[in-house]
């Protein structure tokens, strides 16, 4: 019994390591874009205020028309990091249950946000 125990432990502590190391194949914008997908889709920039560069003032209805928008979308899958894009933006591919997004995020000097977008991406993607 006290074999079963440990094997428990060790497998729950690998687990846990499997989880934290997936979380590690997105780089660091994929990581920012996310955030902001989801605070978006939660209607709430609260969580990422610190992500956006000072200055930057999103209006509450359109946060939240943005929100109806991509929660119609479904489930969030995915959001990968696409080449080639403009000099100084981070292109992304959004994936939600029923339909793929493009996205675009400018940063300034700090990293912080500048200006993000999102459209549907083309049926041909």
């Amino acid at each position: 019994m006290n074999i079963r125990l440990r094997f428990g432990v060790f497998g729950a502590l690998a687990l846990a390591g499997l989880v934290l190391t997936a979380c590690s194949f997105q780089n660091k914008y994929e990581r920012q874009a996310d955030a902001i997908t989801k605070a978006v889709m939660a209607n709430n920039l609260a969580p990422v205020q610190d992500e956006l560069a000072k200055g930057i003032k999103l209006d509450r209805v359109r946060v939240a028309e943005w929100s109806d928008e991509l929660n119609d979308q479904g489930k969030l899958e995915s959001i990968k990091e696409t080449q080639p894009c403009d000099p100084g933006v981070h292109c992304f591919k959004v994936t939600f249950e029923k339909h793929v997004y493009d996205e675009k995020m400018s940063l300034d000097e700090n990293g912080k946000v500048t200006h993000w977008a999102f459209h549907m991406a083309d049926a041909a993607n």
